[in-house]
């Protein structure tokens, strides 16, 4: 792939530049959506792609990963896949190392729970809940498995036809 040079840049309140790469560092992002739920994930790399350039990249990991992947969502399986073959870095819940929430309240600015990279190891103990296993399948765009019917007898109460 080509490095192409970043946007045009805006200057901001800081003296920073908007579109220029921060210490040589450019950020992209994977957006999955239906109507009901958006999940994004901001990739980094060191050299700046074009938009074609790296629309091609997601396209070409996305056709290796569609019917294969293990991971939770297309999305996280595409970013893995262009970890591997293009070294872009994803920016995961495992890897993050502080979370600060903050308020406008003097003296209410401060680090949250956050669990770092065993966050997701703790769950791997807990039993699944099904529909929700149901609706990651339908959101990634695989044929959910393990769909289960029940047929019961009901009575009439008549005690209720009052």
């Amino acid at each position: 792939m080509t490095p192409v040079s970043a946007p045009h840049p805006i200057a901001s309140s800081r003296g920073a530049l908007r579109g220029d790469s921060l210490r040589g560092v450019y950020f992209y992002e994977l957006h999955e959506a239906d109507d009901e739920l958006a999940i994004g994930m901001t990739l980094a790399h060191d050299e700046a792609f074009a938009p074609s350039e790296f629309l091609a990249m997601v396209e070409t990991a996305r056709s290796r990963v569609i019917e294969t992947f293990t991971e939770e969502t297309l999305i996280e399986a595409i970013a893995a896949e262009l970890e591997r073959e293009h070294d872009f870095a994803a920016s995961l819940d495992s890897r993050l190392v502080a979370a600060v929430g903050i308020s406008s309240e003097e003296g209410e600015t401060r680090l949250l729970a956050h669990e770092g990279p065993t966050a997701h190891a703790a769950d791997e103990g807990e039993e699944e809940d099904p529909d929700l296993a149901i609706a990651e399948a339908l959101l990634s765009g695989r044929e959910p498995i393990g769909l289960r019917t029940a047929v019961v007898d009901l009575e009439k109460n008549e005690s209720l036809d009052s």
